[in-house]
């Protein structure tokens, strides 16, 4: 709440510095209504998610979200997968299974921890929600532009998280709290300046391209990710996890340039 709420107020000052305001329309309400619940479920998914399973493991099964995006843009839009967007498929599906191999384990275990793991259905929950996120960012720009529209995404999901706070605290037990008031607030602010640089990058390239080519810039986040669960935090099946990584970010690459 707090990072997005610095992060929505510096998109908004970068807003009106630009310009005037545009004029919503019903279309502009109709989309925010459907992109901020998503939104939140996203994050919140992604949150539980981390909190239960590892960042290499959980990381790479959003390589899912152009895979969705483009089965939502076939089905929205009449759009088609071209036979090198079907091997980047392959590829999303092979990488993800290479991210369940343990050395010296059987080679079924990927698909069994897959269907048991917690952290990975999850994961998976929040790809769809930001599937849906994804998918709708290209009608609130079309409406109001990127700066508006990043606005009112940021401020509006952190409102809503607001909201979601208490209910998520009741289910949980309880909420954390920061032990150092100056070190909390030097980080929010930072992630505050991160968010609105990067609301402003993703929304402008959307603006300026379709949303596979963005999306597989965005997708080495996975290779990034990945890395840093292995190389920084230690964990485990490092060699798997990173080739897994990379075979999913290719099969991103794929998808986004030929689907």
């Amino acid at each position: 709440v707090a990072f997005r709420t610095v992060g929505g107020v510096l998109l908004a000052i970068a807003s009106m510095l630009a310009g005037p305001w545009p004029a919503t329309t019903p279309t502009f309400w109709r989309a925010f209504a459907v992109v901020i619940p998503n939104e939140v479920g996203g994050m919140l998914c992604l949150s539980a998610a981390l909190s239960v399973g590892d960042v290499s493991v959980v990381q790479p099964i959003m390589g899912f979200i152009p895979l969705l995006t483009m089965v939502g843009g076939a089905l929205l839009f009449g759009e088609h997968p071209s036979a090198l967007a079907m091997l980047g498929i392959l590829l999303v599906v092979l990488g993800l299974y290479f991210v369940g191999l343990r050395k010296g384990h059987s080679a079924m275990e990927p698909i069994r921890a897959f269907a048991t793991s917690r952290a990975s259905w999850i994961a998976l929950l929040a790809t769809l929600f930001w599937t849906v996120t994804s998918l709708t960012h290209k009608v609130g720009i079309a409406e109001v532009g990127p700066m508006p529209w990043a606005t009112a995404l940021t401020l509006g999901s952190a409102a809503a998280l607001a909201v979601a706070i208490p209910v998520v605290a009741r289910a949980a037990g309880g909420v954390g709290a920061p032990r150092e008031i100056g070190s909390w607030m030097r980080v929010v602010v930072l992630a505050g300046i991160s968010f609105a640089v990067q609301q402003f990058g993703l929304l402008n390239a959307l603006r300026l391209t379709q949303t596979g080519y963005v999306l597989a810039v965005v997708s080495t986040s996975i290779v990034i990710a990945t890395m840093v669960g292995v190389l920084v935090l230690r964990e485990q099946g490092g060699s798997h996890r990173i080739t897994g990584a990379l075979l999913v970010s290719c099969g991103v690459a794929l998808i986004a340039v030929f689907g």
